[in-house]
């Protein structure tokens, strides 16, 4: 049956298709299984690296540690350990050994760890290396996780492996297989590449000065020879051990948080590469030892999704380079979910932007955003998008610039301190200090979307011991509240899997029109109308499948008494606060019912004062007529979805408990019976955005869904 897809597999990649992530999940469960039969090969071999790199494999591809091969094959490295095998593979096994534990993340590990570093201590030559860049980079990524695991690993280990690794580093900027070799390759620069990231890391770690980041010019070279040849296709410049290559580059693109190297896509590339060059057993057998390993690791490391980008922009938008790879690190550990981050740039378009929830941006100095990256960032957020921002050592410079790119961007919303109460100070960690409570918020809609540090936490995210600013929030208060911050985000967003792309509905050009384009007109009032921007665009998909809608759904905002309202077939109208119309307006409303219009409404996160005011506009409509629960014959509630039963959220249920199952969707009609206002009690809005708040007072995403097709439906055909 596996040798059966992964036949029909590849002859769907051939045809040009891209690889999704279904296919690389059946990809992974043919390469476990393959992974499990090496691992008894290599548990009965005398080199217990190999051993190691499959129980890694195996993990980061999804095998739970509980599974009985795994957790014999984690007990006899254990128990081996210590047979060092001397500095050859010595500085391999004891790197490896040092990796897995770092993934076990088990306190009672903690001397093994140590006497693994000891070792690797021990094999560092003069020159700072371990006798070639292969061994080299296993040696630091391992002494990178003992510190990580709080072992003690003095900075010089890490200066005098920086000087190996420039001075034998190549002209063109790439490295050989040892510093006599002068003809770069592939696997070796990506080894040179991590390695020397590693050092840099260690070594801001231990500067006293904030912002003061190592020279970086061999890793730019670096990073630039491996641009010029990148492949995913073979081994650059050598042609063998593809696949450790393979592991190396994807090593390099989460460890640099770049989502593309030389202008290409490195994962997106290396997965359908990968998904076509696997074997009917499911292994990776024609690229090396330790193939199916190897190809595992680039696959299930390589999948982890984004949850944040920091933004690159003109300017000095780097002053902590470490700051989001930490924190995320730190999130995924208390959160127990897998999660990465990257760098996204300025230029980007707001799909490539929307590649995770959040977006973060740091700095000290002025900058100045084009108009063109303002609506990417506002269009982001107006997606659903969050956006983090910490001022770097709490800069003048830096906050005014920062305040004035919001009010162009938002200039009906103000930043306000958050209150004590709010979630992101008791959602996974509560957060006692003092300083923590400075964090601002600008909301939009039923969720605080911008999140501003005015005092610098990022220093602490990113280790930085030299933060200038004296109400900084430092140590691991500050990450646990960034923890908070990504938890609150996640709450509201789900995280997509790297190879989705991502679409932004219902985003048209401004005053243009698609072809075939259902335009919802969005009545404006002053009460906070536009809370969920996303909401109605977001059911494109389902109105052409459900009633066979051709084009695209968008929508416009619509001003009582200003607009024609005779082109709309369906007015919208939501929002959390109460509002009022003049009774100018309140006319030219009931003159568009009376013609044969139609309006939806409900109130964002179910707030009484929206409902309250809408009560009272339906009056001022109507007065003869009030609102009253449709009947489950009607035809708004029977297609094309039944509605004769409506499941709530838990905050509902919890306040009014006798409602579990009736749905209460009120109408006013008119004299010859058809339906001119429908209006749910309990919010659609947010389920419709895609927020999951569990606080809102409203329906369930799927009755959302169908209430607001059923809605739309009726609107078309009445």
């Amino acid at each position: 049956m596996v040798a059966a897809s992964l036949l029909l597999m590849c002859t769907f990649l051939q045809s040009g298709e891209g690889v999704t992530a279904a296919q690389v999940e059946d990809a992974l469960v043919a390469g476990r299984a393959a992974a499990l039969r090496n691992l008894e090969t290599y548990r009965r071999g005398s080199y217990l690296g190999y051993t190691t790199l499959c129980v890694m494999a195996l993990l980061n591809a999804g095998v739970p540690r509980e599974h009985p091969q795994v957790a014999a094959a984690i007990a006899k490295v254990i128990r081996d350990s210590d047979a060092t095998g001397g500095q050859y593979q010595g500085s391999y096994q004891s790197g490896l050994v040092n990796m897995l534990l770092a993934m076990l993340k088990d306190p009672a590990h903690r001397r093994v760890a140590e006497r693994q570093t000891s070792y690797l201590r021990s094999f560092q030559n003069a020159d700072g290396g371990w006798g070639d860049y292969s061994r080299t980079q296993y040696a630091l990524l391992g002494l990178k996780c003992a510190r990580d695991m709080g072992v003690d690993v003095p900075t010089e280990v890490f200066k005098r492996a920086k000087r190996y690794l420039e001075q034998g580093q190549n002209k063109d900027g790439g490295w050989g297989y040892t510093p006599s070799v002068q003809s770069s390759y592939g696997s070796m620069t990506t080894a040179g590449i991590s390695s020397l990231f590693i050092c840099n890391e260690q070594s801001y770690k231990e500067s006293p000065l904030c912002g003061a980041t190592p020279n970086d010019d061999a890793l730019q070279r670096a990073m630039s020879w491996l641009g010029t040849h990148f492949s995913v296709r073979n081994n650059p410049k050598h042609g063998g051990y593809h696949y450790y290559y393979l592991y190396g580059l994807e090593r390099i693109g989460v460890l640099t948080g770049q989502k593309f190297i030389g202008g290409h896509d490195w994962y997106r590339e290396g997965v359908e590469h990968l998904v076509r060059m696997q074997a009917l057993d499911g292994s990776w057998t024609n690229g090396g030892l330790l193939g199916t390993e190897f190809a595992l690791l680039f696959l299930g490391k390589g999948r982890e999704p984004v949850v944040m980008q920091k933004l690159m922009y003109a300017g000095e938008w780097n002053t902590d380079p470490y700051d989001a790879k930490d924190l995320v690190e730190q999130a995924s550990r208390d959160l127990k979910m897998p999660m990465s981050t990257q760098v996204v740039d300025t230029k980007a378009d707001v799909g490539t932007m929307a590649g995770a929830p959040i977006l973060y941006m740091q700095g000290r100095k002025a900058f100045q955003f084009d108009k063109a990256t303002r609506e990417t960032i506002k269009a982001f957020i107006d997606q659903g998008g969050f956006l983090f921002v910490s001022s770097c050592c709490a800069t003048n410079e830096f906050d005014t610039c920062f305040r004035n790119e919001m009010s162009e961007m938002f200039p009906d919303a103000a930043f306000d301190r958050l209150l004590t109460s709010h979630e992101i100070f008791n959602l996974q960690h509560r957060i006692t200090a003092p300083n923590a409570f400075m964090i601002e918020g600008l909301s939009t809609g039923c969720r605080t979307a911008v999140f501003y540090a005015p005092h610098d936490i990022c220093c602490a995210w990113g280790g930085c011991k030299g933060c200038k600013d004296k109400l900084c929030l430092s140590g691991q208060e500050s990450k646990n509240l960034g923890v908070n911050m990504i938890a609150y985000a996640l709450n509201f967003k789900k995280l997509k899997d790297k190879l989705d792309n991502e679409l932004i509905i219902g985003k048209m050009p401004s005053g243009t029109t698609q072809r075939n384009a259902l335009i919802i007109g969005q009545l404006h009032h002053t009460g906070d109308w536009n809370p969920d921007p996303s909401a109605i665009p977001n059911l494109t998909q389902t109105l052409k499948k459900e009633i066979g809608l051709k084009g695209e759904v968008a929508k416009r905002q619509v001003v009582l008494g200003t607009d024609d309202l005779g082109d709309y077939p369906l007015l919208y109208l939501t929002g959390h606060r109460g509002f009022i119309y003049s009774p100018s307006q309140v006319d030219a409303l009931r003159t568009y019912l009376d013609r044969g219009g139609f309006l939806l409404a409900d109130p964002c996160c179910g707030k009484m004062e929206f409902d309250v005011a809408f009560r009272r506009l339906c009056g001022q409509l109507y007065a003869d007529k009030p609102l009253a629960l449709l009947p489950a014959t009607h035809a708004a509630m029977q297609q094309p979805y039944s509605l004769e039963k409506i499941d709530y959220k838990p905050a509902v249920l919890k306040l009014f408990p006798a409602l579990a199952g009736k749905p209460q969707i009120e109408g006013l009609s008119a004299a010859d019976g058809r339906l001119q206002i429908m209006y749910s009690r309990f919010n659609i809005g947010c389920e419709l955005q895609g927020h999951s708040c569990a606080n809102c007072l409203g329906v369930s995403a799927t009755h959302a869904y169908t209430i607001a097709v059923n809605a739309i439906n009726y609107a078309l055909s009445h």
